[in-house]
């Protein structure tokens, strides 16, 4: 499909892209392990109930909030 990009340019092209895939994937917003316990009963779905107790740990100080991937990569 780009074969008809000079073989320098199609490095390039590689490169950028290979950058860029690493770039969105540092980028994620991502969640420390953590554990909590929910309990849900009727009208709320299991997503929403978990999403309300992870909100509610981390609040209470018993988990991390969430951070980007690339934040612990320093060392």
């Amino acid at each position: 499909m780009i074969s008809w990009i000079a073989a320098d340019n199609r490095r390039l092209f590689l490169v950028v892209c290979a950058i860029a895939a690493l770039g969105l994937f540092s980028a994620q917003t991502v969640r420390p392990s953590c554990t909590y316990v929910v309990m849900s009963f009727g009208g709320e779905s299991q997503q929403e109930a978990a999403e309300r107790g992870y909100e509610a740990a981390v609040a209470a100080g018993d988990c991390a909030p969430p951070h980007v991937r690339w934040q612990f990569w320093r060392g």
